[in-house]
């Protein structure tokens, strides 16, 4: 065979093993691409940016996540709980990661579809919190506003309803009325939500103002309305302060939207800074109980509530109270307060009784919405009176009657409030 035909011959060869190598390598491109792609276990090249759409607030995680590298990257697309989106707590209270947040949090592998969970606090043991009270009265005529503001301890880290809102606490009281002030201080413990116990020191100072204060010699003195207000015209109220001690006990329980409250005050005051021509006087006039007290003794105080709470659907929380309360005062008397030619075995001023409906609005209940103005709630309370030595019918002294018909109700209303100024309930 002549040279030229072996070069023909190899020409033709080598160009049919280019053209059967071309379609291998105008696909190799792509496969490679594409199997890089879905090899995500290797994690980001250095230097690769982050994912520039990040999940939403609002939206769930995506339901074909991959399984996280066993190091974390350097930006995390953030994962967020669609049922957290009313919440104003933050993360730590979701349980769920959230822009900005640590990305070394939940860095264990997991299901794809499955959100990364972080530990749930159940809120802050420390927290300052107030409570507001206005309440006028007639028969007898009051207006009072008393505020309890201080720290709360809060027990347990559990989520038991028998033990919700247990804590420690302390607390400034002052109470102010035209008439009177108290200012001090309350111990609170409640170690479940059944009871709770209050210790109560306050300096009481009255300002001389209206019928107060009067004191009296004997537990059958006249205090009713009529002399109140001879005695103030007669000069003989006056400007006085002592102390008192409370020590209450509140009994509480619900079942479904029936709510039963019990709760005693055993109240102790001193008032020994009398005026020289009142030295020898033992009692005086408590507007705040409607009774005659030692001015160095006990008396007792109870509040006894049955109501309905039906919650209100909406986004409020509101709540409507309907029921009863029976209000029992009972004042102490040793033998000593009593004048010669005194039944001493008698107490002519208790128990006093009363008891009346109890109708009650919570506009709404949102702690977080509106932590530090919450539970602002409208009651009224009239109470006709069963026993009561002034306020139950003809009361005659010297010939003159001086009692308050039955029919007219001791009538309370009152306006509460309650927030948080620090901490997270």
């Amino acid at each position: 065979m002549d040279n030229s035909m072996r070069t023909s011959i190899l020409v033709s060869l080598f160009s049919v093993a280019l053209l059967t190598a071309l379609p291998g390598v105008a696909h190799a491109g792509p496969e490679a691409a594409e199997a890089s792609a879905d090899a995500p276990a290797d994690g980001p090249e250095e230097g690769a940016e982050a994912p520039s759409e990040a999940v939403g607030d609002s939206e769930a995680a995506p339901e074909a996540a991959a399984e996280p590298p066993e190091t974390a990257p350097e930006e995390p697309a953030p994962i967020a709980d669609p049922a957290t989106e009313d919440s104003t707590e933050g993360p730590a209270k979701t349980g769920t990661t959230s822009v900005g947040g640590d990305p070394t949090q939940g860095s264990e592998a997991r299901a794809p579809g499955k959100k990364i969970q972080l530990p749930v606090d159940i809120g802050d043991k420390h927290s300052i919190t107030y409570t507001s009270l206005l309440a006028p009265r007639i028969n007898p005529l009051g207006l009072e506003e008393r505020l309890w503001i201080g720290y709360q301890y809060r027990l347990y880290d559990k989520e038991k309803t028998i033990l919700n809102g247990s804590n420690i606490g302390l607390f400034f009281r002052p109470v102010v009325s035209p008439a009177i002030a108290l200012v001090g201080a309350t111990l609170q413990i409640q170690p479940a939500a059944v009871f709770r116990f209050r210790a109560t020191y306050s300096y009481v100072q009255y300002f001389g103002t209206f019928q107060f204060f009067q004191s009296y010699q004997s537990p059958y003195d006249d205090y009713s309305d009529t002399q109140l207000d001879t005695a103030r015209d007669a000069g003989l109220n006056y400007a006085t302060g002592g102390h008192q001690v409370e020590l209450e006990a509140l009994v509480q329980a619900r079942y479904k939207g029936l709510v039963l409250r019990s709760s005693t005050v055993m109240v102790y005051n001193t008032f020994n800074n009398l005026p020289e021509d009142r030295a020898a006087d033992d009692l005086f006039y408590a507007i705040r109980y409607d009774t005659l007290t030692p001015t160095q003794g006990w008396m007792l105080s109870n509040d006894s509530d049955l109501m309905w709470l039906q919650d209100i659907k909406g986004p409020r929380h509101a709540s409507l109270l309907a029921g009863v309360r029976a209000t029992t005062v009972m004042p102490f008397y040793n033998e000593s307060v009593y004048e010669d030619g005194d039944d001493a075995s008698n107490n002519p001023n208790g128990p006093q009784l009363r008891i009346g409906p109890s109708i009650g609005y919570i506009f709404y209940d949102r702690p977080d919405r509106f932590p530090r103005f919450n539970r602002p709630t409208l009651i009224l309370q009239p109470q006709w009176h069963v026993l009561h030595r002034w306020r139950t019918g003809e009361a005659i002294v010297d010939g003159q009657d001086v009692g308050v018909s039955q029919a007219m109700p001791t009538i309370v209303i009152a306006f509460v409030f309650t927030g948080q100024l620090w901490g997270r309930n």
